[in-house]
């Protein structure tokens, strides 16, 4: 009995001392974890204060709190749209005008985003407003995700695009799991001005967040604004499709009403 009761024993330390070190392995995995910080390389940092302020500064570009953008579209049938877009910090609304008179309307919802089309609102998937930033907007973009520390800045550096050396950095919110799925960016400096180019971004499936199109913005012939640099022209194109963008107006500040973002609201 003796002998049973010593071997019961150091069955049970074993069993606690085991269990202890099985806590003590998780929490030594878990805490780099928390701890984990995503890679901001100061080179990219760089980069993209030098693109803020070829932009029109980090001021000016603080100061904007909404934007309506209004122009057209050119689609590769030769067929004309126009468009109103607007934003206010994270909520938009993406308005085109259909052939038949209508609109088709994709809108951040408050965190609950929406396509309407021919008055019917079809609830979509929140990521995929977190995946729709205002591209035409780049260095509204740019200022946002360098001030935000959850994003990764990563250098790639000098790479060739159409002939041409540019500056290539990527973008991307690490910070979980979709995130890293829908939010990659890669973005393209003109080395000298360190005007934006191009960037390269996930279009996202709503039903499948890992079923994507790769869609481009190539952006030219930037116009002062409100001491803001704003791309005329986009030229942009996805897997599926392609258009040339013409930007006619952009309105800073003119006081939108947060009902404008909400698929029950829309008054601007």
């Amino acid at each position: 009995m003796t002998n049973l009761a010593i071997t019961d024993s150091r069955k049970t330390n074993y069993m606690a001392v085991s269990a202890i070190a099985v806590i003590v392995v998780i929490i030594g995995l878990a805490i780099p974890a928390l701890a984990a910080t995503p890679q901001r390389d100061n080179a990219a940092i760089k980069t993209l204060q030098s693109a803020v302020a070829a932009s029109g500064g980090a001021d000016a570009l603080a100061a904007i709190q909404d934007c309506v953008v209004t122009g057209s579209i050119l689609n590769s049938d030769g067929t004309n749209r126009s468009f109103t877009w607007t934003t206010a910090a994270s909520e938009f609304r993406i308005e085109v005008a259909t052939a038949d008179g209508g609109t088709n309307v994709f809108l951040s919802g408050h965190g609950s985003p929406a396509w309407i089309f021919k008055r019917k609102t079809s609830s979509l998937n929140p990521y995929m407003a977190r995946a729709n930033l205002p591209f035409y907007l780049p260095p509204y973009v740019l200022l946002q995700e360098l001030n935000n520390p959850v994003y990764t800045l990563k250098y790639i550096g000098v790479v060739s695009l159409n002939g041409a050396k540019v500056v290539q950095v990527h973008i991307s919110d690490d910070s979980d799991p979709m995130g890293t799925l829908v939010t990659p960016q890669e973005w393209y400096f003109d080395p000298v001005s360190f005007l934006p180019v191009r960037v390269q971004v996930r279009e996202p499936a709503n039903e499948n967040a890992a079923s994507y199109e790769t869609a481009t913005y190539d952006m030219s012939q930037f116009v002062v604004v409100n001491s803001v640099m704003i791309p005329q022209t986009i030229s942009y194109f996805n897997d599926s499709s392609s258009e040339v963008i013409s930007i006619g107006a952009v309105t800073f500040n003119s006081g939108v009403s947060p009902n404008t973002f909400d698929p029950q609201g829309g008054s601007r």
